[in-house]
C-alpha cells in the first residue's frame, strides 16, 4: 500500500466513524422530538417524616456566586432538606461570606444551612463530596448536587424525589441550562447551544430509547444509601467514574429534562479550553479504566453496551475528526491524486451526510426547549466545536496514555446576560 493508498483508506475509516455518530445524532433527534416534553412528575409521594434530602455544595473559591448559590439553596420550598457547603476556598473572600452564612444559620435565620471548611483540595470536588456524604443527616434519604454557579427553583427538590419510586430508580439527573450569561459574548452563545444539544437530544434520546446515560456532575439527585455504598471516586470527573460503576452493578441513571436548574457559560476561550481539557481528560481516563468491566456486565443489554461506546469515545472522536480534517486539506492540496479514487469520493458522500446532523440536531434541542430566538446562536457553537477539536484531541489522549490528571476549577464571573 502506497502513500496515497493508506492517507485514502485511514480518511475512510475515519469518515465512517463520524458517519456512525451522525446516524445517532439523527436517531436521537427524531426520539427526542417524539418524546413528551412534560413527564408525569409526582408519581411518589415523599411522606415528610421518612424523606430528608441533603443538598451538597462543594465550593472553591466562588466569591461571585456563592451568595447567590445559597440563597437559592436555602429557599426550597418541600419536602425537608438541609444544605451542606464544603468549602475548599483560600482566597479569604469566599470563606469570609461562608462564615456570614453560618452565623446565620446559628441565629436561626437560615437553619438548615451548615458550612464545612477544608484545609486542602485533597481528593478535589470527589473529595469535599466525600466529607458532605460523611456528614449528612443520618436520616437522609436523597443527596442532592449543586456547582456553585447554579440558580436551583424553589420547587425543584419535591420535582426530584416525584421521580423516585418503586420502579428501581436509584440515580435522577437533570437539566443543566447553561444560560445566565448566554448573551455576554460569542463563547457564551456557542456554549449555551453546546448545553442544549447535549440534553437535549443526546441524553433525551439516549433516556427515550433506555439505554446507557451518564451523570453529568451537578443538578442530579441519588440515594443516600446508594452514595453510602459506592461513594464518590477523587479523580477530576467523579461524575463519569460513579456512572460507571453504578451501571456496573446493575443500577440505572434516569434523566429528566424537565428538572432544570441554570447556570453560566464559560465566558472566554481560555476558560473554556481548560474547563474541556479536564472533562476530555478525565472522561477518557474512566472509559479506558472502566471499558472491560462494562463490555463484560451481565446486567447490560447489547444497546446499553454499543452505547456506551459512543459516549465512552466522545472525546477521542475528536482526534479522528483532527485527523480527518488534516486529510482533506492534503485531498485538496493535491486532487489529482486523491479525488478520483472511488474510496475518496465514498468518504466525501458519507462526509456530505453526516454534515447536517448536528445542525439539525442543535435546531431540534433548541425548538423541543422552546428556544426558538437562541437559533441565531449555532454557528457560533460550532465554529466553538471547530476551533476546540485540537484541543480536545490533545486533552483526549491524554486520558488515555495517563493516569492521574489535575481539577482546573473554572471561573465564574456571577454576571448574568440573557435573553428575557
Amino acid at each position: 500500500m502506497n502513500v496515497v493508498e493508506l492517507i485514502s483508506f485511514t480518511g475512510f475509516v475515519e469518515t465512517v466513524v463520524l458517519f456512525l455518530y451522525a446516524l445517532r445524532w439523527y436517531l436521537f433527534t427524531s426520539v427526542a422530538l417524539k418524546r413528551k416534553r412534560v413527564r408525569d412528575l409526582g408519581k411518589f409521594d415523599c411522606d415528610r417524616s421518612s424523606c430528608l434530602v441533603s443538598v451538597l455544595l462543594p465550593v472553591y473559591n466562588e466569591p461571585n456566586v456563592v451568595d447567590r448559590l445559597l440563597k437559592s439553596c436555602a429557599s426550597f420550598n418541600s419536602p425537608p432538606y438541609e444544605v451542606l457547603v464544603i468549602d475548599d476556598s483560600d482566597d479569604g473572600e469566599t470563606t469570609r461570606k461562608l462564615r456570614a452564612w453560618q452565623r446565620r444559620a446559628n441565629r436561626g435565620l437560615s437553619r438548615n444551612v451548615r458550612v464545612i471548611h477544608r484545609d486542602s483540595r485533597m481528593g478535589w470536588k470527589g473529595g469535599a463530596l466525600n466529607v458532605g456524604l460523611d456528614n449528612v443527616d443520618p436520616r437522609s434519604s436523597h443527596v442532592l448536587i449543586f456547582d456553585a454557579d447554579f440558580v436551583p427553583p424553589s420547587d425543584l427538590i419535591g420535582r426530584f424525589v416525584g421521580c423516585f419510586g418503586d420502579d428501581g430508580v436509584v440515580a435522577v439527573q437533570g437539566y443543566q441550562r447553561h444560560d445566565l450569561n448566554a448573551e455576554e459574548n460569542w463563547v457564551t452563545k456557542g456554549v449555551r447551544v453546546w448545553h442544549s444539544l447535549y440534553n437535549m437530544v443526546e441524553l433525551n434520546g439516549q433516556s427515550g430509547l433506555g439505554l446507557f446515560s451518564p451523570l453529568t456532575g451537578s443538578v442530579y439527585m441519588v440515594r443516600t444509601d446508594v452514595l453510602r455504598k459506592f461513594r464518590f471516586a477523587e479523580v477530576t470527573t467523579e461524575d463519569a467514574e460513579l456512572s460507571m460503576r453504578l451501571y456496573e452493578s446493575g443500577y440505572r441513571v434516569l434523566f429528566d429534562p424537565t428538572l432544570v436548574a441554570s447556570a453560566e457559560c464559560p465566558s472566554t476561550l481560555r476558560r473554556l479550553f481548560r474547563q474541556q481539557m479536564r472533562w476530555a481528560e478525565g472522561h477518557t481516563r474512566a472509559f479506558r479504566d472502566h471499558f472491560l468491566k462494562i463490555l463484560r456486565s451481565k446486567f447490560l443489554s447489547l444497546g446499553d453496551k454499543v452505547n456506551f461506546l459512543f459516549v465512552g469515545f466522545a472525546f477521542l472522536n475528536s482526534v479522528l475528526v483532527f485527523a480527518l480534517t488534516l486529510g482533506w486539506l492534503v485531498t485538496l492540496l493535491f486532487p489529482r491524486y486523491f479525488l478520483p479514487l472511488p474510496i475518496v469520493q465514498a468518504s466525501l458522500l458519507l462526509f456530505m451526510i453526516s454534515i447536517p446532523s448536528g445542525i439539525s440536531a442543535s435546531l431540534a434541542a433548541l425548538s423541543i426547549e422552546g428556544a426558538r430566538r437562541d437559533f441565531k446562536k449555532i454557528p457560533c457553537a460550532w465554529i466553538l466545536n471547530f476551533i476546540m477539536t485540537p484541543v480536545v484531541a490533545f486533552a483526549a489522549l491524554k486520558g488515555v496514555l495517563t493516569t492521574r490528571g489535575y481539577f482546573h476549577r473554572t471561573y465564574k464571573t456571577g454576571k448574568i446576560a440573557r435573553t428575557p
